[in-house]
Parts: C-alpha cells; sequence; structure tokens
C-alpha cells in the first residue's frame, strides 16, 4: 500500500499533501493491539493496513465521560461505547484505586420514549418490557460477564427493533436519535 500511494504521487495521480494524509490514515491491525504504521520497509506489513473512515479520538478518563459514554451504550446498545466504558473505567481503576460503578440504564431511557402514556400500557409493550428489564438486571448485577452482555443486546435490540417496526408513526422516540451532548449544545428555538 505505501508503494502505491508512493507510485501515485510519483504519476502525479495525487498531492503531496494527500499522500501524507493517506500515509498518516493507514493503520496496521495486530492481534495484540492496534498500532499506527512507521515506515516500514517489509512488503508483507501492506497487506495488514486499513484505512480509517475518521481519526481515532482520545477519551477523558473522568466521571462525566464515563457516564456520557454509558449513556449512549444505554441508548445506541453500540458495543464501541461499551469498549470504551471499559477503557475508562480500567483507567479510573488504576488512578483511584476503587472501580466505578456502572449501571446500563437502556429500559429507564425506553421507558419514557413514548409519546402517549397509553401506548406505555398496551400488552405488547409492557411484555418486550419486562423482558428488557429482567436481562438489564442480570447484566447489573454482574456488568463484567459476557454472557449476561450478549443476552441483554440480544433482547435490547429485539425489543428496540419492536417499537421501531411497530411504532413508527411517532409513537415511540428511539433514544437512539438523541445524543445528549449534541441536544445540550443545540441553541434553543422558541
Amino acid at each position: 500500500m505505501k508503494y502505491a500511494t508512493v507510485a501515485m504521487l510519483f504519476l502525479g495521480v495525487i498531492s503531496t499533501a494527500q499522500a501524507y494524509e493517506t500515509e498518516k490514515s493507514l493503520v496496521q491491525l495486530s492481534s495484540k493491539e492496534t498500532n499506527f504504521l512507521a515506515a516500514s520497509d517489509s512488503e508483507e506489513s501492506d497487506d495488514n493496513l486499513v484505512q480509517l473512515d475518521e481519526p481515532c479520538e482520545y477519551l477523558d478518563e473522568t466521571q462525566d465521560e464515563l457516564d456520557y459514554q454509558v449513556d449512549m451504550f444505554s441508548r445506541t446498545l453500540d458495543t464501541r461505547h461499551w469498549t470504551n466504558v471499559q477503557a475508562i473505567a480500567k483507567a479510573m481503576t488504576g488512578k483511584a484505586g476503587k472501580a466505578p460503578r456502572l449501571q446500563v440504564h437502556t429500559w429507564e431511557l425506553m421507558d419514557k420514549s413514548f409519546s402517549f402514556p397509553r401506548v406505555r400500557r398496551y400488552n405488547f409493550v409492557q411484555e418486550n418490557m419486562d423482558m428488557l428489564e429482567h436481562f438489564q438486571d442480570n447484566l447489573n448485577t454482574n456488568i463484567s460477564n459476557k454472557v449476561n452482555m450478549d443476552n441483554f443486546l440480544r433482547v435490547a435490540r429485539t425489543v428496540k427493533d419492536n417499537f421501531n417496526a411497530k411504532y413508527h408513526d411517532g409513537e415511540f422516540d428511539s433514544p437512539a436519535k438523541h445524543d445528549p451532548r449534541e441536544e445540550a449544545e443545540a441553541p434553543k428555538s422558541w
């Protein structure tokens, strides 16, 4: 890949700035950890390169960032946020010596997502919410258990899909559509 970039630069297909950006955003994947690729002479290392869509973000190792990542995981059920939660919690444990308490709150977010209280009382909604509550409680009881996490994700995604499919005319507003940081920064219109 590195040689292809040099060839395109030499032929004038890309500019020097584009070549620099391409090389900067290449990442070498290894089984142990992800490393940024330094200048390497080996041809075989070019086979393990991946183009990143976005630059990596630095995560603050603070309680506010931890709470935000837990909230975003609870909203979106995206495991990248849970990976961030674990990394921040590990860093905070190293500094303070005490592990922070983690609580997933998807049930609470979905409970508030119905625009009409009557819809929340429907039998279909009650059954789905009860199932979600059960698996969320199991996860929160032992947050490090991978089986509990897998079961929770499977059930929570099913419940979210059920609600989005059945209540798509404004009765259910998925929490995944909202980012608390973006909503706090947005100007309020009267």
